[in-house]
């Protein structure tokens, strides 16, 4: 399985001195990018997760480029999400989904089992964009500066119904978040076991100029299905998330 940048960016700072620069970290830009041949944006990932360490407090910025380990016991759950990413990266989706997978990998656990952390699946996985790297369990992310309407976007459609026959819908994490203030709101679980044929809704096929000509996504409707909170204003705890997600039902509506 892939190691998630969590993981390996924490790891690089584990081998740093108690005081480090980001030059320092920034010296290991190779060797993440071993870990994802495909992301462009290598750079900007370690940034943004050392933004994210920060906010957890696992390292404190002195400034300057500077940085401080902290003892801590166990990483804080943290709903800043910056947006302040560098380099030359003009979309306002991209910088939306930089961010967000990586607040989401320090920040979400799994809902089966006790793991505190998601690992990222690669790109272009089919429905699912991170997994429980212990039980395996999948899930999609779904993020929105403001609120969630009764439809959402999905992923591709025949791979997304296929997935519903089968009985492996992932279950989805919608992330609600205020950008003008970078923090996140709220966040609501699904379970992908109430999700029926008839709740997947066909989109027009992209054009032929598009990148992706006669590619057709889906939308979900969610109206009507039991939810579970995973991140509110305030901190909830994991524990009592599970202990809710197993008691929501889960038969499809």
């Amino acid at each position: 399985m892939q190691r998630s940048w969590k993981d390996l960016v924490a790891e690089i700072v584990s081998r740093l001195p108690s005081h480090f620069e980001l030059r320092d970290v920034l010296k290991y830009e190779r060797e993440l990018g071993l870990y994802y041949p495909n992301n462009s944006h290598i750079d900007a990932k370690i940034r943004q997760t050392l933004q994210v360490l920060r906010d957890q407090r696992v390292i404190a910025f002195e400034g300057r480029g500077r940085y401080s380990k902290i003892n801590a016991a166990k990483p804080q759950f943290s709903p800043l999400i910056d947006f302040t990413v560098p380099l030359n990266i003009t979309s306002r989706a991209q910088v939306a989904r930089l961010v967000l997978e990586t607040w989401a990998e320090f920040n979400l656990f799994c809902l089966n089992c006790d793991a505190d952390s998601l690992v990222r699946l690669a790109a272009n996985t089919p429905v699912a964009d991170f997994e429980c790297g212990v039980c395996e369990a999948r899930y999609q992310v779904k993020g929105k500066d403001g609120r969630f309407s009764s439809v959402i976007p999905g992923a591709a459609y025949q791979p997304t119904i296929e997935a519903v026959r089968a009985g492996r819908c992932p279950d989805y994490l919608l992330i609600e978040y205020d950008r003008r203030f970078s923090t996140v709101v709220f966040g609501v679980a699904i379970s992908g076991q109430s999700i029926t044929e008839n709740r997947v809704i066909a989109r027009a096929p992209l054009g032929a100029t598009a990148r992706r000509a006669g590619w057709i996504g889906c939308t979900l409707r969610i109206e009507g299905l039991p939810m579970v909170s995973v991140v509110e204003p305030h901190v909830v705890d994991p524990a009592t998330v599970r202990e809710r997600w197993a008691a929501n039902p889960r038969e499809p509506t």
